[in-house]
């Protein structure tokens, strides 16, 4: 079974390698972005009072905000390190929260690593140039190499 498992990771391994050589050699990378559209910042919502402009402007400042981000930050460890204490938590918290800790700490690791390489991608590729539909493609196909990998994982018998 775990030669099975082994052939089959081989395979899509030559497969996708396969893949990646016939798409990088078509000359896709000669493309250059000529000109950026830049945003006027007074699109209409249909709404009066432009009440979504303001919010999202607002929003805007406090994403770019260091301290805010570094708040943001400092709540989220100090999250995980109270769901790291409820895991390894001795006879004194009740057996139920010890057992849904551990999970909360996959599904949450997961959720940031996730976050982080889609909004990484599409950051960096923002700052190459690539309109937003573009560099949500790329954000996307990170998220599938992700699942491609977790599924060749799974066959392997890692996962």
């Amino acid at each position: 079974m775990a030669q099975t498992g082994l052939f089959l990771g081989f395979v899509l391994g030559v497969v996708l390698l396969a893949l990646t050589v016939f798409l990088t050699g078509r000359g896709w990378r000669q493309y250059s972005v000529t000109s950026v559209p830049m945003p006027t910042g007074g699109g209409s919502s249909g709404r009066a009072g432009g009440s979504d402009t303001e919010s999202g402007a607002a929003a805007g400042r406090w994403a770019d905000d260091p301290t805010v981000l570094s708040l943001v930050f400092l709540l989220a460890a100090l999250g995980f390190g109270a769901v790291a204490v409820l895991f390894v938590g001795g006879s004194a918290i009740p057996e139920g929260v010890s057992n849904a800790a551990g999970p909360v700490l996959v599904a949450g690791t997961l959720t940031v690593v996730v976050a982080y390489l889609f909004y990484g991608t599409y950051h960096a590729a923002r700052g190459r140039g690539l309109t937003r539909s573009q560099a949500t493609l790329l954000g996307s196909w990170v998220l599938g190499l992700l699942s491609v990998v977790g599924i060749v994982l799974r066959l392997v018998g890692f996962l």
